[in-house]
């Protein structure tokens, strides 16, 4: 059995999801480790340390985003190149 086509729109809200959730993670871990950075008298070199805890929603937003027209670019791209070679084999168990 193969795996002829993907649903563009499907693939592209998995990993849209995916996306939301790092950059969830990205977003709080950012102004976490500045903070402790400029505790120890380090300089944080990320630009995201400007924007502060506003990260915590912004970066959810933009990596989703990315991750979004990703998917859908990498569905389209699976879906034109199995027509050539025919797909993925998979074996499905009952």
């Amino acid at each position: 059995m193969f795996l002829k086509k993907i649903g563009i729109l499907s693939l592209a809200k998995i990993t849209g999801l995916f996306g939301v959730i790092l950059g969830l993670i990205n977003g709080i871990s950012t102004p976490y480790l500045s903070s402790k950075a400029l505790a120890l008298g380090l300089t944080p070199s990320s630009p995201l340390t400007a924007l502060g805890y506003n990260t915590i929603w912004i970066m959810p937003l933009i990596t989703g985003a990315i991750y979004f027209v990703s998917g859908i670019v990498l569905a389209s791209a699976y879906n034109i190149l199995a027509k050539w070679i025919g797909g993925i084999k998979i074996e499905l168990a009952k």
